[in-house]
């Protein structure tokens, strides 16, 4: 599948570089974003032959609608906290949701030009890979491979690895759908990301991008094809062996990824593998029981956005998004925040009824019959599992691709509907 690019394309790529690869404490990069930002709005608003601000799809009102009532409840937290929080409030607000809001109009005006969920997810690839070569460029290669420290990943930008590997997860899980379904000229960008992945080290998103890979791989088998199935799994187990005994004999790989990986695999299992946890994890275990005992005492409306960070002797925040948004929002602010997950996932699998029916939830066990249903699962799979060990709730480099994928599969679903197109195509079989 070939596609053609326009200059709407062109712009929605400026658009996610800059919101993906831009926000960091370097030069000018927040004013350039900003400003480039601004100047893809305009572009869609203005080239428009009538101009109107409120003509949005479902999943782009309802997103814009989410976060709005997220940054509201953050904003007044002022009013309760201990501690002034009023200067993260306004850097919230200016380095996150004005962003977010005018890329919302723009993608949601891309989408109204017929643009279609393919473009927008393969212009999300696009972006991603010219964020990650602008990182590589950014990173003290020779420090990084004297030191076995893969936290200098990007570093030179000023912000911490984190801000890469965990957009990284979420677009490998992507694209690597694109080249499952759509075109094997995908697996070129998804190699790409993955080996840079594997460079940045983090143990998080290496399990994750595996797992994930695992289940795509074995889903697009197809369906009543046990005997592929099989091979399948026998093709993984080789693989994952044959890697697993590259890394632990090679002594580079092993300091890189393997020693981490096998600490956060020995926690899991409680298997004793004869390596200690490093005191970063020690610090994050302690901070979630921390977080646990400030949401107990302040279980309504949290202490304060941004504000958990007062509440422990090193100064930082919980390294879980659930444990944060509890802690600093309570279960008002945690509600909130998860219930676009829910609502987005639950679609996945309710069955269409007639409009008079529904608020009625009807779950659907065939939800695969939609290829895009699925890709909308492993995202907030990968998603979710990616939060128990980040904070993400106010960072772009989360919400955006939320955005861009769940608008993307509304309109990939519509255009189905429309056509009246059966959904029943395989994961083995490219469209």
């Amino acid at each position: 599948m070939k596609l053609r690019f326009r200059t709407d394309d062109v712009m929605l790529w400026l658009l996610l570089l800059m919101q993906l690869g831009f926000h960091t404490n370097t030069g000018y990069d927040d004013i350039l974003s900003l400003g480039i930002t601004v100047i893809v709005f305009a572009y869609f608003l203005l080239s428009k032959q009538k101009i109107s601000l409120f003509r949005f799809t479902n999943n782009a009102r309802k997103y814009i609608i989410w976060y709005t009532l997220v940054v509201f409840w953050c904003s007044i937290s002022f009013l309760w906290s201990e501690q002034s929080n009023l200067s993260m409030i306004k850097q919230l607000i200016i380095n996150t949701y004005i962003p977010v809001i005018l890329s919302a109009y723009s993608i949601n005006e891309y989408i109204r030009r017929g643009n279609d969920g393919l473009r927008l997810l393969t212009a999300l690839v696009v972006a991603e890979i010219f964020v990650t070569i602008r990182a590589l460029i950014h990173t003290p290669m020779g420090e990084l491979i004297s030191k076995f420290d893969t936290r200098l990943y990007g570093t030179g930008l000023g912000v911490n690895y984190n801000h890469f590997t965990t957009q990284f997860a979420l677009v490998f899980c992507v694209v690597l759908f694109l080249a499952y379904v759509f075109s094997k000229s995908y697996y070129i960008p998804a190699l790409f990301i993955f080996a840079n992945i594997i460079i940045s080290g983090s143990r998080k998103v290496l399990l994750v991008s595996a797992l994930a890979f695992i289940i795509l791989y074995l889903v697009s088998a197809g369906r009543g094809s046990i005997t592929k199935r099989l091979k399948r799994v026998f093709v993984l187990l080789l693989i994952s062996g044959f890697a697993m005994w590259i890394i632990m004999s090679n002594e580079f790989l092993y300091k890189l990824i393997g020693e981490k990986t096998l600490v956060v695999v020995s926690e899991m299992l409680n298997i004793d593998f004869g390596v200690k946890s490093d005191a970063s994890t020690d610090q994050r275990k302690e901070l979630i029981v921390i977080a646990g005992d400030v949401f107990k005492t302040h279980w309504f409306n949290g202490v304060g956005y941004y504000s958990f960070m007062n509440y422990n002797k090193w100064n930082v925040y919980a390294h879980n998004n659930y444990m944060e948004l509890l802690a600093d929002l309570g279960i008002v602010g945690f509600c909130a925040y998860y219930w676009f997950y829910l609502n987005n996932l639950f679609g996945y699998f309710r069955k269409k009824t007639p409009k008079t029916d529904f608020f009625k939830l009807r779950l659907s066990t065939d939800f695969m019959k939609s290829k895009w249903n699925f890709l909308g699962v492993i995202f907030f799979f990968t998603l979710m599992l990616m939060e128990w060990g980040q904070v993400t709730y106010f960072r772009l480099y989360v919400l955006i691709p939320l955005l861009v994928i769940t608008m993307a599969i509304e309109d990939m679903k519509r255009r189905e509907s429309v056509k009246g197109v059966k959904h029943n195509v395989s994961y083995g079989q490219r469209a």
